[in-house]
């Protein structure tokens, strides 16, 4: 099976959430007002090289993140996690293209700077998301049959 040969071990989805939940806090407190911390901006002074430094530390924390979990092994790999996995992926993108497009023709100016942000891990939470929602109805579902 292709896709089987393509994941990363199962380890890289706990190595991918710890990149990822501290990128997130971390890109939502440097890159943007909206996160309840009056005044936090004023104490943090990011310019110049440090500031381009902190910024890609950020967006590969995000990046390489949601690639390690998206793209793990479960512990229980087999060819029904496979077709699971590739239809929450088709998901994932059609619900991910539908956002997008309808955020950039609603949202304009500094707002859309904002979702700009946010689209970086929309895709992997819509993946996760949904691929943990299936895996729970499937795996509800087998455990219901074996009882009969």
């Amino acid at each position: 099976m292709l896709m089987k040969n393509l994941l990363f071990p199962h380890i890289f989805q706990l190595i991918g959430w710890i990149m990822f939940v501290p990128s997130m806090i971390a890109g939502g407190i440097i890159f943007s007002g909206f996160l309840p911390f009056d005044g936090i901006m004023d104490h943090l002074s990011y310019e110049g090289m440090t500031e381009t430094i902190v910024n890609d530390i950020v967006i590969i924390g995000i990046a390489l993140g949601s690639l390690f979990i998206v793209c793990s092994k479960e512990r229980i790999e087999d060819e029904m996690t496979s077709s699971i996995r590739l239809s929450s992926i088709l998901n994932s993108i059609y619900a991910y293209v539908a956002l997008l497009v309808a955020c950039t023709i609603l949202i304009n100016g500094v707002d859309f700077i904002i979702f700009a942000f946010i689209n970086l891990s929309i895709l992997p939470i819509l993946f996760v998301c949904n691929f943990r929602l299936e895996m729970h109805r499937y795996n509800k579902m087998f455990a219901d049959e074996e009882q009969d």
